[in-house]
């Protein structure tokens, strides 16, 4: 008589797995998170998916995380996705306590989710959480690209309203009741508490049943042909390299006066009267960051500009280069 194989026990890591559209916060949120983890003595590892470079937010994170991977230059959902799983399970197999995953901001998190659920056995990263950083000042305002914003909304296990007082019980009725007809099963949770919830989800060890089934050393996922799904592909980035400083002033009026086909931007520069440090500037839309981060990076992360918007006209956009 055969008696069916007895399924082997492993430890199993958790995921969570942070999206959100461009400029909602993600890196602030995650940066926040990997401080508290690792006061709380937690280890953590972190991929981070960006259009053109990701090397300046991964340099920013690198002292708070064991490893953080840069997955950059390309689409974590569809031709990034095998890179991002060969990195999911390198890190699975680690001595850390958690994975943090940040996708890029028009990324579709679907195919993601879907390609965990397959391959979990293989990935032994459970549970797997997702958190949604909506930004209040432009959830549904979006245009043309509003239908990205709900699909990662969509499929959300937790949602961070970014932008505001962080009083969950403010938030306008009208955006709150939209939000719950997109994804009435996520849970709405201010950052503290959001933050505390992942530091017990990191510091419980888990294990999980594994068969002895086969399993796909990659998964290649059909994309997705929904107009939704589309538009994630509309958007480009470009990087354009700066000079060692220029002035305060000449830094934000150069980001007030890029075309408005650029929602996002991010600038690392120096500035003239304070020579020894490089700041991080950021602009969402038309607005421009108002308190700039101040970043240690090391001379091999040089002075740049990101730029991210749809059909970006590159040439033009390096012709606007600081001097």
């Amino acid at each position: 008589m055969e008696f069916p194989s007895i399924a082997k026990i492993r430890d199993a890591h958790p995921v969570v797995m942070i999206t959100g559209f461009l400029g909602a916060g993600k890196t602030t949120l995650l940066r926040e998170i990997l401080i508290a983890v690792k006061k709380a003595e937690i280890i953590s590892n972190v991929i981070l998916n960006d259009y053109a470079d990701a090397s300046i937010d991964s340099a920013t994170l690198q002292e708070f995380a064991e490893s953080v991977e840069p997955l950059t230059a390309t689409c974590a959902c569809c031709e990034g996705m095998d890179f991002l799983l060969d990195l999911s399970v390198r890190a699975s197999k680690s001595s850390a306590d958690i994975l943090f995953i940040e996708l890029n901001g028009t990324a579709d998190p679907v195919p993601i989710v879907e390609s965990f659920t397959l391959l979990e056995e293989k990935l032994r990263l459970f549970p797997r959480w997702q958190v949604c950083v909506i930004d209040l000042r432009s959830f549904g305002n979006r245009g043309t690209y509003s239908d990205i914003e709900e699909l990662q909304l969509q499929t959300a296990s937790h949602i961070l309203l970014s932008h505001h007082d962080d009083d969950v019980g403010n938030v306008d009725s009208q955006v709150a009741d939209r939000i719950k007809e997109i994804n009435p099963h996520a849970s709405i949770l201010d950052k503290q508490t959001l933050i505390k919830s992942i530091i017990t989800l990191g510091g419980r060890k888990r294990r999980i049943a594994i068969s002895e089934s086969l399993q796909k050393e990659h998964y290649s996922h059909a994309a997705l042909h929904s107009e939704q799904h589309l538009k994630t592909h509309e958007v480009t980035a470009c990087k354009i390299l700066m000079p060692s400083h220029a002035s305060e002033g000449e830094i934000k009026q150069w980001l007030s006066e890029l075309p408005a086909d650029v929602i996002r931007a991010k600038l690392l520069i120096g500035v003239t009267d304070r020579p020894k440090d490089r700041y991080l500037y950021e602009r969402v839309g038309t607005e421009v960051s108002k308190y700039p981060q101040r970043v240690v990076l090391n001379d091999n992360v040089p002075n740049s500009a990101i730029l991210i918007g749809p059909n970006l006209d590159v040439q033009a956009l390096e012709a606007l280069r600081l001097e």
